[in-house]
């Protein structure tokens, strides 16, 4: 029997195997390949090797780029710690609870496009937001908010972080409901009110769901943020709210530079990745 099952299990597992390397490896070493090389994506590629890694570096649009990107991912810790404490408080059944439930998952269903848009139009000069505070004697206030970075990257972070803030959500709410109620109902009896039960029962037993969230807002920060940027703000005003995947959009699509933008795709991913282990690894020391 161990025998058979040496041979069939390689044969079973092939067809999920191939699936993989058909539809992740092949892409990857694709974009490896193609980002040592020239090539504008119609044409023959011209092998160039670490030549535009050797650009890229030096590209000061790339890294404003970078830095914007870590500018939004101050939504990450707003995710992991806002979304934990809702989720605590829809999970012990606050009133109204059903409501909260489902208004935060709302946007959720909505199109990132479709977000964008109703921000973008909320917030122009003579946009909803100004006529409000216009009617409330707060005319003073009353600005472009889009024409700088200053007010638009903060504007993109709230956008990012109330669309998002559902998922985070509903994945506390499914590691809560997980766990042992007896747990909860122990440290009541023993007179611990409701923020240390979240604090020392609830948040010590989901730190692998805060993980989870944790690494999927951090890659949301860095890798989903195009379709946000390009509707609100196109990444002005001039570059200051330019994203990382904007950059590769860019150079791939706009300037048929598909080798610049495979290399900075590569270097993405390396970043995004090597944050996801750190972050995990930081998270799970000193566990057993």
């Amino acid at each position: 029997m161990k025998r058979a099952e040496r041979v069939w299990a390689p044969l079973y597992a092939l067809p999920a195997v191939a699936l993989v390397v058909m539809f992740v490896g092949y892409p990857l070493g694709s974009i490896v390949y193609h980002s040592l090389t020239r090539w504008n994506g119609l044409g023959a590629p011209e092998w160039i090797g670490f030549r535009n890694y050797t650009f890229l570096f030096h590209d000061h649009i790339f890294r404003l780029a970078l830095r914007n990107n870590l500018l939004f991912a101050i939504s990450v810790p707003i995710e992991v710690v806002g979304a934990l404490v809702l989720a605590y408080l829809i999970h012990e059944r606050i009133p109204a609870w059903r409501f909260f439930r489902s208004t935060f998952f709302l946007p959720a269903v909505f199109s990132t496009v479709v977000i964008g848009i109703i921000v973008a139009l909320s917030v122009q000069l003579h946009g909803p937001l100004n006529s409000s505070l216009a009617d409330v004697g707060l005319g003073s206030l009353r600005r472009n908010w889009l024409a700088s970075s200053g007010s638009s990257i903060p504007i993109i972070i709230l956008v990012v972080v109330w669309a998002n803030f559902g998922y985070s959500v509903l994945i506390y709410l499914a590691g809560m409901s997980a766990l042992d109620p007896q747990l909860a109902e122990a440290a009541r009896l023993d007179g611990a009110g409701p923020w240390r039960v979240l604090w020392r029962v609830y948040a010590p037993n989901l730190r692998r769901v805060m993980e989870l969230v944790l690494v999927i807002n951090t890659v949301t920060a860095f890798t989903t943020m195009l379709t946000y940027v390009y509707v609100i703000t196109r990444g002005g005003p001039g570059f200051s709210t330019y994203s990382a995947e904007y950059f590769v959009y860019d150079n791939a699509f706009t300037f048929q530079r598909l080798g610049y933008a495979s290399a900075a795709g590569v270097v993405l991913t390396l970043l995004v990745a090597a944050a996801g282990f750190f972050q995990i690894r930081a998270l799970t020391r000193g566990r057993a």
